[in-house]
């Protein structure tokens, strides 16, 4: 299953038809914690990566579901499919659009869900939690009326662990160094909080792919805009429309200062808003871009700002977080404290 932004509210539907598929999971990043990432069928947002790819045009069916399936999508142009490609979407112009459907589905992605759900012939009774059949007169592990051997749940999910852990190898060089900074967010985050991603490398190869999001919870990207400085006025609406829920913005230092004079805002409402950015001293991605075309770095460095001292200025908060630990205390802090606390973490201590 690929999903997108338009099945988030089937999240119900889209997990119990990957049960019952024995399907792996893979979505678009306005797709993330559609199906919560922990789950074993999960994939999360790696749509980008060449194994990921790969395993997505070995496929023999592909149900995709509300997402165009376009470049802002995937990072990359369409992968090649080799089987059937089942399109679910709202728009009936998304069906031939990037990949064109061998089989169109127009229609809500809930309702369409559940007819295929109530029809059985796509699920063939297996149940990929366990993987027995469910129904009556189907052998174990077998779809009823058509011979054909299902997977079993453990053959599965480490089926599924094993393309996890090659898109991690493969991603490593890139990453690595944010994963603990990750994990201490979302150690301290409940489920259902809002987390707001800027255009910046600590989210694209940070928090999308490897930051777990349950269905419960948001993350809020400006897919296909490129958009600097998106987070913190995301945030601030965000926690503005459910004050009682805990928003984080993430975001880089050059995308930041696109928007830095938000935190105004922010102070006069009040809101307890963390707002976690990684400094790399100016534009990281754009440098590594100029530096892998063999070009000389130009324009893309910024003078240091003391950004916690700036959030002071306003009348917010600033810390600095040069260990996972340090910024798990400072987020936790943040989030019951009212008005934005600017957490920065050093781009020397994030590698």
């Amino acid at each position: 299953l690929v999903l997108g932004g338009g099945a988030r509210g089937a999240a119900e539907e889209c997990l119990r038809l990957a049960e019952e598929l024995g399907a792996a999971v893979v979505t678009t990043a306005n797709g993330k914690g559609i199906v919560a990432e922990t789950h074993p069928l999960s994939l999360g947002v790696s749509l980008h990566t060449r194994a990921v790819r790969r395993w997505l045009g070995e496929r023999d069916t592909v149900l995709a579901i509300g997402t165009e399936l376009a470049e802002s999508d995937l990072w990359d142009t369409p992968p090649a499919l080799g089987g059937i490609l089942i399109r679910a979407d709202i728009d009936p112009a998304q069906m031939y659009t990037g990949v064109p459907a061998d089989i169109p589905l127009v229609g809500d992605a809930r309702g369409t869900l559940r007819a295929l759900l109530a029809a059985g012939s796509l699920a063939g009774g297996h149940d990929g939690r366990t993987g027995q059949d469910t129904r009556s007169g189907g052998g174990a592990g077998t779809a009823e009326g058509t011979g054909t051997a299902q997977p079993d749940a453990d053959a599965l999910h480490r089926a599924v662990a094993a393309l996890r852990a090659e898109r991690d190898e493969e991603t490593q060089s890139q990453d690595a160094h944010l994963l603990p900074y990750l994990t201490a967010i979302r150690s301290v985050l409940p489920a259902n909080a809002v987390i707001t991603s800027d255009s910046a490398q600590c989210c694209y190869f940070g928090a999308i792919p490897h930051l777990p999001v349950a269905p419960e919870g948001r993350y809020l990207h400006p897919t296909g805009f490129g958009t600097l400085g998106y987070a913190l006025p995301a945030a601030i609406g965000a926690k503005t429309a459910d004050p009682g829920r805990a928003v984080v913005a993430l975001s880089g230092d050059g995308g930041l200062q696109f928007s830095v004079q938000e935190l105004a805002t922010a102070v006069q409402l009040q809101l307890p808003l963390p707002v976690v950015v990684f400094d790399n001293g100016g534009y990281g991605e754009i440098r590594d871009e100029m530096r892998a075309r063999g070009d000389r770095p130009t324009a893309v460095d910024l003078p240091p700002v003391d950004l916690p001292a700036l959030a002071r200025a306003y009348g917010g908060h600033g810390a600095r977080a040069a260990s996972p630990d340090a910024l798990a205390e400072a987020l936790a802090k943040a989030l019951v404290t009212p008005g934005p606390t600017l957490i920065t973490v050093p781009e020397e201590h994030s590698r």
